[in-house]
C-alpha cells in the first residue's frame, strides 16, 4: 500500500493511548519506535499527535541566543507545521521519542515562500539556521538530534532510484526503508564510521593537534578519517594517523562517539599514545600540526569556553582554539586536559 493511500486512513485509525502522555521507560520507546518504523499504519496514525522539528533547504528552525542554548530546538504540533506546510505527510520522517512517549518526527519544507517564513519565524521567536553552525551552538544532546533529523531527510532525498537496478524506490512511513518499484530491494540508511583520535605523550604533557585549511583562523582539532573496508576501528586510527602526521601510535583506547551529518557519520572517540616526536604532515590533508603543551591547551580551552561563536568567524589573533562542545573532539581534549578516567567519559558527556 503507497503512502498517499494510508494517510487517506489516518482519520480511521486509532491511536495506542497506552503509551502516550505519560513517561514510559527506555524499553518501551524502543519497542514502540521499532514498531513505528515497521508498520506504516502504526507510524501514520501518530502523525496528528507528534511534535515536528522543522527543515528548510536543511537549515533546521532553531532559537540560539549568546545567552543561552535551552529549549533552542522547536517542537511543532502537527495542527502548527500544517498550516505553514500542508504536504507534512509526504514530507516528515520519524525522529525519536519524547519520555512522555510523544513520537517526533523532522520535515524537510524545502524553500518557504518569504512571507511564510516571516510570520513562521516571527510566531516562534526562532530562525532556520546553517546546520554546521547550529551543531556547535546548541547543547550536544541537540546536536545529536539535529544531526540524525537532517540525515534521514538527506538520505531519503538521496536514495530516490536503486542502488542495485537503478528503479525508483519508494519510502516507508517512518522513513527508515525505501524499496525498489522493480527488484524488490530494500533500502536502509547506515551511518560512515569515522575515527577521531587525540594522540597523547606517554607522559599526558602533550597532545598533537591538526589544521585544515577550511578551519577558521586559530582552530585546531584531533585527527580524523573514515574507516576503510575491512578495517577495525583500531587499525582506522593507526592509519589515519600515520598518513596524516607521519607518527605510529600504540595504546588506542575507545572513549565515546557522536553521530555527526557530513555526510553523515559515526565519530568514534579515541585516545591513542605515540613518543614526542617531530611531525611529518600530509599536505594534501593539513594546514599545520603541532605538539601543544598542556598549558597551551588550557589557554585554547579557555578561549573557546569564554567564547563559542570563534568557531563561527575564528580568532582574528590567531591564537589557539578548539572546537566547541558541540563536536566530540572537545570532550576529548578536554577529559585529558581534567585527566578523567577513560571508562568514566562517557557519563560526562552524556
Amino acid at each position: 500500500m503507497i503512502i498517499s493511500e494510508l494517510c487517506r486512513r489516518i482519520g480511521s485509525l486509532r491511536l495506542l493511548p497506552k503509551v502516550l502522555h505519560r513517561n514510559i521507560s527506555y524499553v518501551e520507546r524502543i519497542r514502540f519506535l521499532q514498531q513505528l518504523k515497521e508498520y506504516d499504519t502504526v507510524c501514520l496514525s501518530h502523525l496528528p499527535s507528534g511534535k515536528f522539528l522543522m527543515y528548510s533547504q536543511s537549515k533546521p528552525l532553531l532559537r540560539v541566543s549568546k545567552a543561552s542554548t535551552k529549549d533552542a530546538l522547536v517542537w511543532l504540533t502537527y495542527s502548527e507545521v500544517t498550516e505553514y506546510y500542508p504536504q507534512v505527510l509526504n514530507s516528515s520522517v520519524l525522529l525519536d521519542m519524547a519520555e512522555d512517549g510523544t513520537p517526533r518526527y523532522s520535515v524537510q519544507v524545502g524553500a518557504l515562500p518569504t512571507a511564510v517564513q516571516e510570520k513562521l519565524e516571527s510566531s516562534t521567536g526562532a530562525v532556520f539556521s546553517d546546520l554546521r553552525l547550529a551543531l556547535f551552538m546548541v547543547s550536544w544532546r541537540d546536536a545529536h538530534t539535529l544531526s540524525r533529523a537532517n540525515c534521514v531527510l538527506m538520505w531519503n532525498r538521496n536514495n530516490a532510484f536503486c542502488g542495485k537496478c537503478g528503479a525508483p524506490t519508494e519510502r516507508n512511513a517512518a522513513g527508515y526503508s525505501r524499496k525498489c518499484k522493480n527488484c524488490n530491494m530494500t533500502h536502509y540508511p547506515s551511518a560512515i564510521p569515522v575515527g577521531i583520535v587525540l594522540v597523547t605523550d606517554p607522559d599526558h604533557q602533550n597532545i598533537v593537534l591538526v589544521r585544515q585549511p577550511r578551519h577558521p583562523p586559530g582552530m585546531y582539532s584531533c585527527i580524523a578519517g573514515f574507516s576503510d573496508v575491512g578495517e577495525s576501528l583500531e587499525d582506522t586510527v593507526h592509519r589515519e594517523v600515520a598518513e596524516e602526521v607521519g607518527i605510529e601510535v600504540s595504546s588506542v583506547r575507545y572513549v565515546a562517539s557522536q553521530h555527526w551529518p557530513f555526510p553523515g557519520s559515526l565519530m568514534a572517540g579515541c585516545f591513542a599514545t605515540a613518543e614526542k616526536q617531530e611531525l611529518s604532515l600530509d599536505q594534501n590533508e593539513l594546514q599545520d600540526a603541532r605538539w601543544f603543551s598542556r598549558e597551551e591547551v588550557s589557554m585554547a580551552l579557555d578561549r573557546i569556553t569564554a567564547n563559542p561563536h570563534l568557531r563561527l568567524r575564528g580568532n582574528p589573533s590567531g591564537e589557539l582554539f578548539i572546537p566547541p562542545p558541540g563536536a566530540i573532539a572537545y570532550h576529548l581534549i578536554s577529559h585529558w586536559m581534567k585527566g578523567t578516567p577513560v571508562q568514566e567519559i562517557y557519563q560526562h558527556i552524556y
